[in-house]
Protein backbone atom coordinates (compact mmCIF):
# COMPACT_ATOMS: atom_id res chain seq x y z
CA UNK A 1 0.00 0.00 0.00
CA UNK A 2 1.61 3.35 -0.84
CA UNK A 3 2.56 5.80 2.03
CA UNK A 4 -0.55 6.94 4.17
CA UNK A 5 -1.29 10.40 4.50
CA UNK A 6 -3.57 12.98 6.01
CA UNK A 7 -5.98 12.68 3.63
CA UNK A 8 -6.00 8.61 3.24
CA UNK A 9 -6.39 8.76 6.77
CA UNK A 10 -8.99 11.10 6.46
CA UNK A 11 -10.98 8.43 3.72
CA UNK A 12 -10.61 5.36 6.01
CA UNK A 13 -11.88 7.00 9.43
CA UNK A 14 -14.74 8.51 6.96
CA UNK A 15 -15.66 4.69 4.97
CA UNK A 16 -15.60 3.35 8.61
CA UNK A 17 -17.93 5.59 10.24
CA UNK A 18 -20.58 5.03 7.18
CA UNK A 19 -20.34 1.32 8.41
CA UNK A 20 -20.75 1.90 11.59
CA UNK A 21 -17.33 0.64 13.02
CA UNK A 22 -16.45 3.89 15.08
CA UNK A 23 -14.37 2.50 17.37
CA UNK A 24 -12.10 0.91 14.35
CA UNK A 25 -12.15 4.73 12.94
CA UNK A 26 -10.87 5.87 16.31
CA UNK A 27 -8.19 3.13 16.01
CA UNK A 28 -7.20 4.52 12.54
CA UNK A 29 -7.71 8.13 14.04
CA UNK A 30 -5.33 7.52 16.85
CA UNK A 31 -2.98 5.75 14.99
CA UNK A 32 -2.35 9.26 12.90
CA UNK A 33 1.21 10.71 13.38
CA UNK A 34 1.10 13.78 15.14
CA UNK A 35 2.53 15.90 11.57
CA UNK A 36 -0.53 14.31 9.77
CA UNK A 37 -3.19 15.62 11.79
CA UNK A 38 -4.98 18.34 10.29
CA UNK A 39 -8.59 20.06 10.87
CA UNK A 40 -9.98 17.34 8.27
CA UNK A 41 -9.18 14.61 10.56
CA UNK A 42 -10.25 15.58 13.22
CA UNK A 43 -13.86 17.08 11.59
CA UNK A 44 -13.92 13.39 10.55
CA UNK A 45 -13.53 11.71 13.91
CA UNK A 46 -16.13 14.13 15.53
CA UNK A 47 -18.35 13.76 12.21
CA UNK A 48 -17.89 9.89 12.65
CA UNK A 49 -19.71 10.08 16.35
CA UNK A 50 -22.32 12.78 15.66
CA UNK A 51 -23.06 10.20 12.58
CA UNK A 52 -23.28 7.32 14.78
CA UNK A 53 -24.90 9.64 17.82
CA UNK A 54 -22.50 9.66 20.58
CA UNK A 55 -22.78 13.19 20.79
CA UNK A 56 -21.13 13.34 24.23
CA UNK A 57 -18.00 11.79 22.39
CA UNK A 58 -17.84 14.18 19.47
CA UNK A 59 -18.35 16.83 21.99
CA UNK A 60 -15.39 16.06 24.01
CA UNK A 61 -13.31 15.79 20.79
CA UNK A 62 -14.48 18.90 19.54
CA UNK A 63 -13.17 20.67 23.01
CA UNK A 64 -9.77 18.63 22.47
CA UNK A 65 -9.62 20.44 18.63
CA UNK A 66 -9.61 24.08 20.29
CA UNK A 67 -6.02 23.01 20.81
CA UNK A 68 -6.08 21.94 24.91
CA UNK A 69 -3.37 19.35 23.53
CA UNK A 70 -2.42 20.18 20.06
CA UNK A 71 -2.64 24.27 20.00
CA UNK A 72 -2.15 23.69 15.96
CA UNK A 73 -5.24 22.60 15.26
CA UNK A 74 -7.91 24.50 15.72
CA UNK A 75 -11.74 23.46 14.37
CA UNK A 76 -13.40 25.10 11.50
CA UNK A 77 -17.42 26.23 10.82
CA UNK A 78 -17.38 22.51 9.21
CA UNK A 79 -16.62 20.97 12.21
CA UNK A 80 -19.03 22.85 14.29
CA UNK A 81 -21.76 21.86 11.68
CA UNK A 82 -21.22 17.95 12.30
CA UNK A 83 -22.17 18.74 16.21
CA UNK A 84 -24.97 21.21 15.75
CA UNK A 85 -26.70 18.93 13.36
CA UNK A 86 -28.01 16.96 16.23
CA UNK A 87 -30.33 19.97 17.30
CA UNK A 88 -32.62 17.65 19.63
CA UNK A 89 -29.91 17.05 22.29
CA UNK A 90 -30.15 20.16 23.64
CA UNK A 91 -27.39 18.96 26.89
CA UNK A 92 -24.92 19.37 23.75
CA UNK A 93 -26.22 22.27 22.83
CA UNK A 94 -25.47 23.74 26.16
CA UNK A 95 -22.14 22.43 26.46
CA UNK A 96 -21.46 24.12 22.76
CA UNK A 97 -22.88 27.52 23.86
CA UNK A 98 -20.76 26.86 27.19
CA UNK A 99 -17.45 26.40 24.74
CA UNK A 100 -18.10 29.41 23.03
CA UNK A 101 -18.57 31.77 25.60
CA UNK A 102 -15.33 30.68 27.76
CA UNK A 103 -13.71 31.01 24.33
CA UNK A 104 -14.76 34.54 23.82
CA UNK A 105 -16.96 33.71 20.45
CA UNK A 106 -19.86 35.15 21.50
CA UNK A 107 -21.48 35.27 17.98
CA UNK A 108 -21.25 31.57 18.36
CA UNK A 109 -22.56 31.33 21.18
CA UNK A 110 -25.59 33.35 20.35
CA UNK A 111 -26.49 31.53 17.36
CA UNK A 112 -26.58 28.47 18.89
CA UNK A 113 -28.66 29.71 21.25
CA UNK A 114 -30.89 31.62 18.72
CA UNK A 115 -31.42 28.51 16.79
CA UNK A 116 -32.53 26.30 19.66
CA UNK A 117 -36.59 25.56 19.08
CA UNK A 118 -36.52 24.34 22.62
CA UNK A 119 -34.41 25.90 25.21
CA UNK A 120 -34.46 24.54 29.26
CA UNK A 121 -33.07 26.35 31.72
CA UNK A 122 -29.68 25.69 31.65
CA UNK A 123 -29.97 26.63 28.26
CA UNK A 124 -30.92 30.37 29.28
CA UNK A 125 -28.05 30.24 32.14
CA UNK A 126 -25.37 29.24 30.45
CA UNK A 127 -25.97 31.90 27.55
CA UNK A 128 -26.31 34.09 30.29
CA UNK A 129 -22.75 32.96 31.84
CA UNK A 130 -21.03 33.59 28.69
CA UNK A 131 -22.27 37.09 28.67
CA UNK A 132 -21.33 37.93 32.08
CA UNK A 133 -18.02 36.08 32.07
CA UNK A 134 -16.85 38.36 29.11
CA UNK A 135 -17.95 41.21 30.85
CA UNK A 136 -21.06 42.05 28.95
CA UNK A 137 -23.57 42.55 31.96
CA UNK A 138 -25.96 44.37 29.99
CA UNK A 139 -27.07 41.30 27.46
CA UNK A 140 -26.63 39.21 30.70
CA UNK A 141 -29.56 41.28 32.39
CA UNK A 142 -31.89 41.18 29.00
CA UNK A 143 -31.05 37.42 29.59
CA UNK A 144 -32.13 37.54 33.02
CA UNK A 145 -34.71 39.64 32.67
CA UNK A 146 -36.72 37.83 29.61
CA UNK A 147 -36.43 33.76 31.70
CA UNK A 148 -39.81 32.80 33.15
CA UNK A 149 -38.06 30.34 34.97
CA UNK A 150 -35.02 31.48 37.32
CA UNK A 151 -33.27 29.33 39.95
CA UNK A 152 -30.28 29.83 41.96
CA UNK A 153 -27.56 29.56 39.48
CA UNK A 154 -29.63 32.43 37.51
CA UNK A 155 -28.81 34.95 40.32
CA UNK A 156 -25.45 33.59 41.12
CA UNK A 157 -24.54 34.40 37.74
CA UNK A 158 -25.49 37.97 37.95
CA UNK A 159 -24.12 38.50 41.45
CA UNK A 160 -20.70 37.63 39.61
CA UNK A 161 -21.16 38.89 36.56
CA UNK A 162 -22.04 42.55 38.38
CA UNK A 163 -19.16 42.47 40.60
CA UNK A 164 -16.70 41.21 37.47
CA UNK A 165 -17.55 44.60 35.68
CA UNK A 166 -16.99 46.41 38.95
CA UNK A 167 -20.29 46.89 39.89
CA UNK A 168 -20.23 46.09 43.49
CA UNK A 169 -23.25 47.86 44.56
CA UNK A 170 -25.88 46.42 41.97
CA UNK A 171 -24.31 43.20 42.66
CA UNK A 172 -24.90 43.09 46.73
CA UNK A 173 -28.78 44.67 45.46
CA UNK A 174 -29.11 41.40 43.34
CA UNK A 175 -28.03 39.62 46.82
CA UNK A 176 -30.39 41.31 48.54
CA UNK A 177 -33.40 40.63 46.05
CA UNK A 178 -32.55 36.44 46.22
CA UNK A 179 -32.56 36.82 50.12
CA UNK A 180 -35.85 38.17 49.91
CA UNK A 181 -37.23 35.96 47.44
CA UNK A 182 -36.83 32.32 49.52
CA UNK A 183 -38.90 31.08 46.85
CA UNK A 184 -38.73 27.34 46.00
CA UNK A 185 -35.43 26.22 44.28
CA UNK A 186 -34.50 30.00 44.72
CA UNK A 187 -32.64 30.61 47.89
CA UNK A 188 -29.35 31.51 48.81
CA UNK A 189 -26.76 28.99 48.77
CA UNK A 190 -23.02 29.02 49.77
CA UNK A 191 -21.59 30.11 46.56
CA UNK A 192 -24.18 33.11 46.63
CA UNK A 193 -22.75 34.20 50.39
CA UNK A 194 -19.00 33.22 49.50
CA UNK A 195 -19.35 35.68 46.36
CA UNK A 196 -21.65 38.56 48.85
CA UNK A 197 -18.68 38.05 51.01
CA UNK A 198 -15.95 38.34 48.25
CA UNK A 199 -17.49 41.34 46.97
CA UNK A 200 -17.85 43.10 50.23
CA UNK A 201 -13.71 42.91 50.41
CA UNK A 202 -13.06 43.53 47.43
CA UNK A 203 -15.07 47.06 48.25
CA UNK A 204 -13.93 47.32 51.98
CA UNK A 205 -17.47 47.28 52.82
CA UNK A 206 -17.20 46.20 56.54
CA UNK A 207 -20.30 46.71 58.12
CA UNK A 208 -22.58 45.47 55.06
CA UNK A 209 -19.79 42.21 55.36
CA UNK A 210 -20.53 41.85 59.33
CA UNK A 211 -24.02 41.40 58.35
CA UNK A 212 -23.71 38.88 55.92
CA UNK A 213 -21.52 37.12 58.36
CA UNK A 214 -24.02 37.22 60.86
CA UNK A 215 -26.03 35.59 58.60
CA UNK A 216 -23.74 33.23 57.57
CA UNK A 217 -23.41 31.91 61.56
CA UNK A 218 -27.09 31.75 61.59
CA UNK A 219 -27.84 29.28 58.69
CA UNK A 220 -24.39 27.27 59.92
CA UNK A 221 -22.77 27.37 56.52
CA UNK A 222 -18.69 28.07 58.05
CA UNK A 223 -19.46 24.21 59.63
CA UNK A 224 -20.38 22.10 56.38
CA UNK A 225 -18.40 24.57 53.25
CA UNK A 226 -14.78 26.04 54.28
CA UNK A 227 -15.14 27.89 51.03
CA UNK A 228 -17.57 30.51 53.29
CA UNK A 229 -14.87 30.51 55.98
CA UNK A 230 -11.96 31.21 53.84
CA UNK A 231 -14.03 33.97 51.85
CA UNK A 232 -14.65 35.48 55.55
CA UNK A 233 -10.42 35.31 56.72
CA UNK A 234 -10.05 37.28 53.03
CA UNK A 235 -13.17 39.91 53.78
CA UNK A 236 -11.69 40.61 57.14
CA UNK A 237 -8.50 40.97 56.07
CA UNK A 238 -9.23 43.15 53.25
CA UNK A 239 -11.25 45.54 55.52
CA UNK A 240 -8.38 45.95 58.08
CA UNK A 241 -9.71 43.46 60.79
CA UNK A 242 -6.55 41.32 61.33
CA UNK A 243 -7.97 39.75 64.59
CA UNK A 244 -11.48 38.57 63.50
CA UNK A 245 -9.59 37.22 60.02
CA UNK A 246 -7.49 35.37 62.80
CA UNK A 247 -10.69 34.48 64.90
CA UNK A 248 -12.54 33.29 62.45
CA UNK A 249 -9.36 30.86 61.33
CA UNK A 250 -8.92 29.32 64.61
CA UNK A 251 -12.84 28.65 64.94
CA UNK A 252 -13.30 27.26 61.83
CA UNK A 253 -14.03 23.40 62.06
CA UNK A 254 -12.18 22.14 59.40
CA UNK A 255 -9.41 24.02 57.96
CA UNK A 256 -8.18 23.43 54.57
CA UNK A 257 -4.85 24.87 52.39
CA UNK A 258 -7.14 28.02 51.57
CA UNK A 259 -7.48 28.78 55.30
CA UNK A 260 -3.79 28.38 55.65
CA UNK A 261 -2.69 30.12 52.35
CA UNK A 262 -5.95 32.86 53.46
CA UNK A 263 -4.56 33.73 56.52
CA UNK A 264 -0.26 33.63 55.92
CA UNK A 265 -1.12 36.29 53.40
CA UNK A 266 -3.28 38.04 55.30
CA UNK A 267 -0.85 38.83 58.08
CA UNK A 268 2.04 39.05 55.83
CA UNK A 269 0.48 41.88 53.92
CA UNK A 270 -0.77 43.82 57.24
CA UNK A 271 2.58 44.54 58.59
CA UNK A 272 2.97 40.67 60.09
CA UNK A 273 5.48 39.31 58.29
CA UNK A 274 7.04 37.27 61.23
CA UNK A 275 4.20 35.58 62.14
CA UNK A 276 2.89 35.46 58.40
CA UNK A 277 6.20 33.07 58.17
CA UNK A 278 5.67 31.38 61.67
CA UNK A 279 1.91 30.36 60.25
CA UNK A 280 3.67 28.96 56.95
CA UNK A 281 6.07 26.94 58.92
CA UNK A 282 3.47 25.68 60.68
CA UNK A 283 1.75 24.94 57.63
CA UNK A 284 4.98 23.47 55.69
CA UNK A 285 5.05 21.24 58.64
CA UNK A 286 1.85 20.12 58.72
CA UNK A 287 1.88 18.99 55.09
CA UNK A 288 -0.88 21.32 54.34
CA UNK A 289 0.84 23.34 51.75
CA UNK A 290 0.57 23.65 47.77
CA UNK A 291 1.70 26.91 45.07
CA UNK A 292 -0.04 29.58 46.78
CA UNK A 293 1.30 28.31 49.83
CA UNK A 294 4.65 29.70 48.83
CA UNK A 295 3.26 32.87 46.57
CA UNK A 296 2.16 33.94 50.18
CA UNK A 297 5.08 33.66 51.72
CA UNK A 298 7.00 35.06 49.32
CA UNK A 299 4.94 38.00 49.66
CA UNK A 300 4.80 38.26 53.66
CA UNK A 301 8.64 38.27 52.80
CA UNK A 302 8.47 40.97 50.58
CA UNK A 303 6.28 43.45 52.63
CA UNK A 304 8.37 42.75 55.52
CA UNK A 305 12.19 42.82 54.33
CA UNK A 306 12.95 40.25 54.36
CA UNK A 307 15.13 39.19 51.41
CA UNK A 308 17.40 36.46 52.89
CA UNK A 309 14.08 34.50 54.34
CA UNK A 310 12.68 34.88 50.91
CA UNK A 311 15.50 33.92 48.58
CA UNK A 312 15.53 30.83 51.26
CA UNK A 313 12.16 29.86 50.88
CA UNK A 314 12.36 30.43 46.53
CA UNK A 315 15.23 28.06 46.39
CA UNK A 316 13.57 25.45 48.86
CA UNK A 317 10.41 25.00 46.96
CA UNK A 318 11.65 22.13 44.63
CA UNK A 319 14.37 20.55 46.62
CA UNK A 320 12.35 20.20 50.06
CA UNK A 321 8.53 20.68 49.00
CA UNK A 322 8.81 19.46 45.85
CA UNK A 323 6.92 22.31 44.14
CA UNK A 324 8.73 23.38 40.91
CA UNK A 325 8.52 27.64 40.84
CA UNK A 326 5.77 29.38 38.30
CA UNK A 327 5.90 32.67 36.90
CA UNK A 328 4.22 34.43 39.59
CA UNK A 329 6.80 32.73 42.15
CA UNK A 330 9.71 34.88 40.42
CA UNK A 331 7.65 37.89 40.04
CA UNK A 332 7.33 37.47 43.55
CA UNK A 333 10.89 37.43 44.26
CA UNK A 334 11.44 40.19 42.01
CA UNK A 335 9.00 42.33 43.53
CA UNK A 336 10.79 41.55 46.51
CA UNK A 337 14.33 42.61 45.56
CA UNK A 338 12.75 45.63 43.90
CA UNK A 339 10.79 46.60 47.44
CA UNK A 340 14.17 46.20 49.20
CA UNK A 341 15.86 48.66 46.61
CA UNK A 342 17.81 46.11 44.95
CA UNK A 343 16.57 46.86 41.73
CA UNK A 344 20.28 45.22 40.02
CA UNK A 345 19.67 42.25 41.91
CA UNK A 346 16.02 42.42 40.52
CA UNK A 347 17.36 42.71 36.99
CA UNK A 348 20.13 39.89 37.29
CA UNK A 349 17.31 38.05 38.42
CA UNK A 350 14.67 38.43 36.14
CA UNK A 351 17.45 37.92 33.48
CA UNK A 352 18.20 34.45 34.05
CA UNK A 353 14.93 32.77 34.70
CA UNK A 354 14.26 29.90 32.93
CA UNK A 355 10.48 31.35 32.28
CA UNK A 356 10.04 34.16 30.17
CA UNK A 357 9.40 36.67 31.78
CA UNK A 358 5.52 38.66 31.04
CA UNK A 359 4.51 42.22 31.35
CA UNK A 360 3.72 41.91 34.77
CA UNK A 361 7.39 40.95 35.85
CA UNK A 362 8.87 43.55 33.68
CA UNK A 363 6.27 46.27 35.19
CA UNK A 364 7.15 45.13 39.32
CA UNK A 365 10.78 46.20 37.86
CA UNK A 366 9.48 49.17 36.72
CA UNK A 367 7.46 50.18 39.62
CA UNK A 368 10.58 49.62 41.78
CA UNK A 369 12.64 51.67 39.59
CA UNK A 370 10.22 54.56 39.88
CA UNK A 371 10.12 54.17 43.70
CA UNK A 372 14.14 54.18 44.38
CA UNK A 373 14.89 56.44 41.14
CA UNK A 374 16.70 54.06 39.18
CA UNK A 375 16.61 55.29 35.66
CA UNK A 376 18.89 52.91 33.39
CA UNK A 377 17.20 50.05 34.59
CA UNK A 378 13.96 51.94 34.26
CA UNK A 379 14.40 52.39 31.05
CA UNK A 380 15.38 48.47 30.02
CA UNK A 381 12.15 47.64 31.77
CA UNK A 382 9.94 50.26 30.58
CA UNK A 383 11.80 49.33 26.73
CA UNK A 384 10.69 45.45 27.65
CA UNK A 385 7.25 45.99 28.29
CA UNK A 386 6.45 48.00 25.78
CA UNK A 387 7.46 45.10 23.38
CA UNK A 388 4.86 43.18 25.43
CA UNK A 389 2.11 45.38 25.74
CA UNK A 390 2.67 47.94 23.07
CA UNK A 391 -0.71 50.07 23.98
CA UNK A 392 -0.47 49.97 27.54
CA UNK A 393 -0.22 53.27 28.92
CA UNK A 394 1.41 52.19 32.50
CA UNK A 395 4.87 51.98 31.54
CA UNK A 396 4.41 55.28 29.47
CA UNK A 397 3.11 56.82 32.14
CA UNK A 398 5.52 55.31 34.19
CA UNK A 399 8.77 56.26 32.63
CA UNK A 400 8.06 59.72 32.41
CA UNK A 401 7.42 59.80 36.01
CA UNK A 402 10.90 58.63 36.79
CA UNK A 403 12.57 60.65 34.39
CA UNK A 404 10.61 63.43 36.77
CA UNK A 405 11.79 61.77 39.65
CA UNK A 406 15.69 61.78 38.62
CA UNK A 407 15.73 65.42 37.12
CA UNK A 408 15.00 64.42 33.08
CA UNK A 409 12.27 67.11 32.68
CA UNK A 410 12.98 67.32 29.35
CA UNK A 411 13.43 63.47 28.43
CA UNK A 412 9.44 62.87 30.35
CA UNK A 413 8.10 65.82 28.02
CA UNK A 414 9.12 63.59 25.29
CA UNK A 415 7.50 60.65 26.60
CA UNK A 416 4.05 62.47 27.17
CA UNK A 417 4.13 63.83 23.58
CA UNK A 418 5.14 60.41 21.97
CA UNK A 419 2.13 59.56 23.71
CA UNK A 420 0.12 62.03 22.20
CA UNK A 421 1.09 61.12 18.99
CA UNK A 422 0.42 57.62 19.10
CA UNK A 423 -2.49 58.48 20.57
CA UNK A 424 -2.13 56.91 23.80
CA UNK A 425 -4.84 57.17 26.63
CA UNK A 426 -3.34 57.55 30.19
CA UNK A 427 -5.24 54.79 32.40
CA UNK A 428 -7.62 55.54 35.23
CA UNK A 429 -5.94 55.69 38.34
CA UNK A 430 -2.58 56.81 36.72
CA UNK A 431 -1.02 60.36 36.69
CA UNK A 432 1.96 62.26 36.29
CA UNK A 433 4.15 63.58 38.92
CA UNK A 434 4.58 67.03 38.83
Amino acid sequence: MPRRNSTSYTAMIAGLSRSGFVAESRKVFDSIPPFEQNVYSWTAMISSYTHNRQHMDALKLCSVSYGEFFPWILPNSFTFSTVLNYKENVFVQNCLIDLHGKLGNLGDAENVFNGLTWKDLSTWNVMMDSYARNLMIVKALAIFDSMEEKDTLSWNIMISGFAECGRGIEALEFFLQLCRLQGPGTYPNSSTFTLAITICGTYSMLKTGVQIHACVLKRGLTESNSYTGNSLINMYMKCGSIEESERLFYDMPRRDVISWNSLILCLGQNGHSKKAIEMGEKALSLGIYNHNTFIALLTSCSHGGLVDEGIEYFGAMSKSSGIEPFLDHYVCVIDMLGRAGKVVEALNFLRKMPISPNAVAWSTLLSACLVHGNKEIGEVAAHELRILEPSNSASYVMLGNLYRKTGHFEDSNQILELMNKIDLKKEKGISWTL
